[in-house]
């Protein structure tokens, strides 16, 4: 393991690839949709980023298409496995699955309202609330925290995933939660003693451009 210069773990919390329900701007959720030609450049990119950081291990949702970029980082890191972990996959998106932002507004507009603006208190039609959702992306990162001290790991989840780790360890980005993370973009977070940090700087208002693309996840 390669240590860093104190107990703490570094986890570069990486999205992954676009795949062609991303383009087409839909919740996949469970669904285990492949990466597109897109994506799987984005996952080469992804392991010449993270080429340098010293990986110990890569972790991954276990959805193909974050596996599928956890494959790139661990190939350009001289890793020879990807470690599933339950924790990192995406948001059960309940009945709004498949369904593009407009559609879903349309299925429940109480709870998609709530999902817009009142996250901590959200829950997707026959699907996952947001809190829960949250603490489980948190308590996977402190797993791996605990495994890997004074370590580097990249962990492969979901652009939600990331969005609502943020919100559970940094609080809400104001005026909005659902901040800019691209495609095969990456956030770092540390642990140390079992308290997940928020490394990287997300700052205030850098929700995307449309309301669809900053709520596919």
């Amino acid at each position: 393991m390669t240590a860093s210069t104190d107990a703490s773990c570094v986890i570069h919390l990486v999205r992954h690839g676009q795949t062609l329900m991303n383009a087409d701007v839909r919740f996949r959720g469970r669904r285990d949709v492949p990466l597109n030609r897109v994506g799987r450049r984005e996952a080469i990119m992804a392991g010449r980023t993270l080429a340098g950081a010293n990986l110990d291990a890569v972790y991954a949702s276990p959805l193909g298409r974050a596996l599928e970029v956890g494959t790139a980082l661990a190939a350009a890191a001289g890793l020879d496995d990807v470690i599933e972990v339950e924790d990192l996959v995406n948001l059960d998106y309940g009945r709004w699955e498949g369904l593009t932002a407009a559609q879903s507004a349309e299925v429940d507009p109480a709870a998609w309202q709530a999902y817009l603006t009142d996250p901590e208190h959200a829950t997707c039609p026959a699907g996952e609330s947001l809190a829960a959702a949250a603490d489980r992306v948190v308590n996977g990162l402190r797993e791996l925290g605990a495994r890997h001290p004074g370590g580097n790991v990249a962990a492969v989840s979901h652009g939600v995933m990331l969005r609502l780790a943020v919100l559970r360890v940094h609080g809400r980005t104001e005026p909005d939660w659902q901040f800019r993370i691209s495609t095969g973009g990456s956030l770092v977070f540390t642990v140390r003693d079992g308290i997940v940090r928020l490394a990287s700087h997300v700052p205030a208002g850098s929700r995307t451009d449309s309301l669809p693309k900053a709520t596919s996840a």
